[in-house]
């Protein structure tokens, strides 16, 4: 599939304050400066928000830390918030090369795919670990089977449950293909435009919607989580952070 079908699949043109703000990144008829800035501003905001939690828990509930399931979603978050700053840096500033003395900006849309897929399979894994069992039996079953064999979660498919939308099998499949040395992402890799049209930023906006999830997932395993971060930010700011976490939820 295309990559411009694959990322118009999640092109929703409702009007409704700062879920169309998330939607800008993914609008094609904007420049690529400004789909930029906004992808860039609220990866900043996703970070912040974030590093505000994994901050806070330290200084604040170093007894709650003292349990291992906990400590465990507390590192995924650490983990899955320094592979989002990687994605950040990288789509911030690019790559440069340098031959024969000169310096060359290399353009590469797909250059932080990894990052992105490497953020998406933890939120994924928290999910089944922390929020998809029912009971307390099987958060033991999902935890034990975790804890010997990873393949016996089923984190592939946890866009059935995270978003509620099939595209995000194909999605999926888009991060892979530029991750691995396959046909098709090298024939994409060599077929991609040589001037930057805005979708290089792309994957840090997934990245920046999967960063916010974690962040609503890891408050649900908090004592009055929520308050956490509404104690910090303002409600403009936390109003769009929400609205991240739900794309490309549908509905």
């Amino acid at each position: 599939m295309k990559r411009r079908r694959i990322y118009s699949q999640y092109h929703d043109r409702r009007k409704d304050g700062d879920r169309t703000t998330v939607l800008v990144p993914f609008d094609e008829t904007l420049p690529p400066e400004r789909r930029r800035e906004v992808v860039l501003a609220l990866s900043d905001l996703a970070t912040r928000v974030a590093t505000y939690i994994i901050c806070r828990v330290i200084v604040d509930s170093q007894e709650l830390l003292l349990d291992e399931r906990l400590q465990t979603a507390h590192a995924i978050l650490q983990r899955v918030t320094t592979t989002h700053l990687c994605n950040h840096k990288l789509t911030a500033e690019g790559l440069t090369l340098e031959f024969e003395g000169q310096q060359f900006q290399l353009h590469e849309e797909y250059k932080t795919m990894a990052l992105t897929r490497t953020v998406y399979e933890h939120l994924a894994m928290f999910y089944f670990l922390y929020e998809h069992p029912k009971t307390e039996e099987e958060r033991q079953q999902v935890w034990d089977d975790w804890q010997h064999d990873v393949q016996k979660i089923p984190y592939s498919q946890a866009w059935r449950y995270l978003f509620r939308n099939r595209d995000m099998a194909r999605m999926y499949h888009h991060l892979s293909v530029h991750c691995h040395p396959v046909c098709e992402g090298l024939l994409q890799y060599q077929s991609q435009s040589d001037a930057d049209e805005g979708d290089d930023c792309i994957p840090l906006h997934l990245s920046s919607c999967f960063l916010a999830c974690l962040c609503c997932l890891f408050l649900r395993q908090m004592p009055q989580g929520d308050e956490l971060v509404r104690q910090k930010f303002s409600r403009s700011e936390l109003s769009p952070f929400f609205a991240l976490a739900r794309l490309p939820k549908e509905g």
